[in-house]
């Protein structure tokens, strides 16, 4: 998560616009005195999509993995 997230270092390393993270390329959807907060979250549903559509199809493996780890003996 920590690496999912990070912004600022991604920002400063990374050059090309092909190798950027997906929290840098929403940075695309604002500009510099107007945001387009539509096309930003039109965009935010279309990344997240995948993520839950891969949580749903696992959900049962996700489920299990966390619960047999809080398990005690």
């Amino acid at each position: 998560m920590w690496t999912w997230n990070d912004y600022f270092l991604s920002l400063i390393l990374v050059s090309g616009p092909a190798h950027q993270p997906i929290p840098l390329g929403l940075s695309a959807f604002s500009g510099r005195y107007l945001v387009h907060i539509n096309l930003l979250a039109a965009a935010a549903v279309l990344i997240s999509v995948p993520v839950v559509g891969l949580y749903a199809f696992c959900q049962r493996k996700f489920i299990r993995g966390m619960l047999s780890g809080a398990v005690k003996g």
